[in-house]
């Protein structure tokens, strides 16, 4: 499992349960993680604290996650974005083409190894980065 026990991750979803849960998971893995349903919130979160990426859902009702995304990097914020999504992925990829994302993952699907799953992306990215 992750090494990089300093890893720090914003969640962003509407939904508190997958909220809690994703945070104990990762929190399991020494991964950690700072969750939130507000926008406003979170973009305090990026300006003031030190993060690695952001885990973000696609579907929200104040706001979806690619506005959520364009809002973030009009704000020159460039975080490296995880979706983690039960809708159609196939859709938001096409919405999100022209940004940099680091991948899409399915809630239902990639729900057991998802700590894992996000590491092995952000370490891809560290290594094409470096």
């Amino acid at each position: 499992m992750p090494d990089e026990s300093l890893m720090r991750i914003l969640y962003v979803d509407d939904d508190e349960m997958a909220l809690t849960l994703t945070q104990c998971q990762f929190l399991r893995e020494g991964i950690h993680t700072e969750t939130t349903s507000d926008v406003v919130e979170a973009v305090s979160f990026l300006t003031t604290q030190p993060l690695d990426l952001i885990l973000l859902d696609s579907v929200m009702p104040t706001i979806d996650g690619v506005d959520f995304l364009q809002l973030i990097r009009s704000l020159n914020l460039d975080h490296p974005v995880i979706f983690l999504s039960g809708f159609d992925l196939s859709e938001l990829k096409k919405a999100v083409a022209e940004y940099d994302v680091l991948g899409f993952l399915d809630k239902q699907a990639d729900r057991l190894d998802l700590p894992q799953r996000v590491f092995d992306m952000y370490k891809q990215h560290l290594d094409q980065s470096a």
